[in-house]
């Protein structure tokens, strides 16, 4: 990693010089009023000081603006993980599991995974692209401890880089640069480097933030490096993702928890199975999650509910395992509570809800009426507005970004 800062420094001073005395003034007394404001509760200090980090943990999601590689990055960390048999026939884009995403080549829905690397697991959370689906984006974002924030090489930071890149600075993620497909012909790293430089500036970094590490890399190609050499064999990078790896592991925080407190587990996202039902999908935010556990559900300001924890699952090698317990600081999956909500906490008595989710409001509206064509109900199978109806209840439940509201004739 000394390395790595001493490859960027140089870059690094050469764009901040004449950033720097613009930046001081805009963000001097801002960062001061942090620092008083952390030093000044009492509350938060005390809370800190039974905090312990998981050496063994690292949670990161992958963010980007669409098309700039990320499902196919997370191809080749699986793949060289060593997560699927040498004989296993894999479909290429293997997070994309939705009929729609395979059909438009995008991703649409969040889906985390977890790798394990050096004997540590990398829970992977993978991130649509599209601005549509930026509360998917916001939502998984607090499972996380850091980000890796992937560049195209040759089109640079584009508007969802943008946005995306607000979003973990303001919740005060770690974010690693990854200039992906750096193979491409016109590829310009150095270029791409220095823009998006100017983008955390734009977006009011704090000094610590604009130094980021940077990551070369071809997800296609399943290679990286911490420098690239575009006329060297290999662009100069390595035969293989261990130094994105290095990288992951070595500067995203490892879960700062508390196992000794209550439980507490926020849900940030819903599965179903046929068989099991709804399944509620979170981190653990301290103590214990344990089978057959009795719990109470809740969010601030309301009374909570009982409930009992049926099964727990964690993600391992793309499969979906059946474990005992889950500690602070991992991401896991529980059956049995069939009226869970994304933004509820999951709790043991003595342990107080955590803030629910919150999202943008929506930027698109539309109005479904009566459809007066002369081909209305010729073709479709689910055409009639209570079917229409039915599938949007089933998409509010999972979908925080969205809001259904009924018409004057409904």
């Amino acid at each position: 990693m000394q390395a790595l800062a001493a490859l960027q420094a140089p870059a690094v001073a050469r764009v901040a010089a004449p950033k720097a005395s613009k930046r001081a003034a805009k963000q001097g007394r801002r960062a001061m009023s942090v620092r008083s404001q952390a030093v000044a509760d009492p509350a938060e200090a005390a809370a800190a000081a039974n905090l312990t980090e998981r050496d063994d943990v690292r949670n990161i999601a992958i963010i980007a603006h669409v098309d700039h590689g990320k499902t196919t990055l997370v191809d080749s960390m699986l793949a060289q993980s060593k997560v699927f048999r040498e004989n296993e026939a894999v479909e290429t884009r293997v997070m994309d599991s939705n009929d729609l995403e395979k059909e438009r080549g995008i991703t649409i829905l969040s889906k985390n995974t977890a790798v394990t690397y050096k004997g540590t697991k990398v829970n992977i959370i993978d991130t649509p692209g599209h601005a549509d689906f930026g509360g998917e984006v916001e939502r998984v974002l607090n499972m996380v401890d850091g980000v890796l924030l992937l560049v195209d090489a040759i089109e640079g930071p584009m508007p969802q880089t943008r946005f995306v890149l607000k979003k973990a600075l303001e919740l005060n993620k770690k974010v690693v640069v990854v200039v992906n497909k750096v193979d491409r012909e016109g590829s310009r790293p150095d270029w791409v480097v220095d823009t998006t430089f100017d983008l955390f500036c734009s977006l009011g970094a704090t000094d610590e933030q604009c130094e980021f590490p940077v990551v070369y890399a071809s997800g296609f190609k399943g290679i990286s490096g911490e420098d690239v050499d575009l006329d060297a064999p290999n662009y100069g990078l390595s035969d293989n993702l261990e130094p994105l790896f290095d990288m992951v592991i070595n500067e995203v925080p490892k879960p700062k928890v508390d196992t000794e407190a209550p439980l507490q587990m926020l849900v940030t996202n819903l599965d179903y199975d046929d068989f099991k039902g709804r399944i509620a999908l979170g981190r653990v935010n301290a103590g214990t999650i344990k089978e057959k556990q009795n719990i109470k559900i809740g969010i601030p300001g309301s009374d909570s509910r009982n409930g009992k924890i049926g099964e727990v699952f964690i993600y391992e090698n793309f499969k979906r395992e059946n474990i005992e317990s889950v500690g602070a600081g991992d991401i896991c999956a529980i059956a049995g509570l069939p009226d869970i909500m994304i933004g509820e906490t999951i709790m043991a008595d003595g342990a107080e809800p955590l803030p629910t989710i919150t999202v943008e409001e929506p930027t698109v509206r539309m109005t479904f009426n009566v459809n007066m064509s002369p081909f209305a109900g010729k073709e479709g199978k689910f055409v009639t507005s209570r079917n229409i109806k039915d599938r949007l209840d089933r998409e509010l439940e999972r979908n925080l970004a969205l809001k259904v509201e009924p018409g004057d004739t409904a």
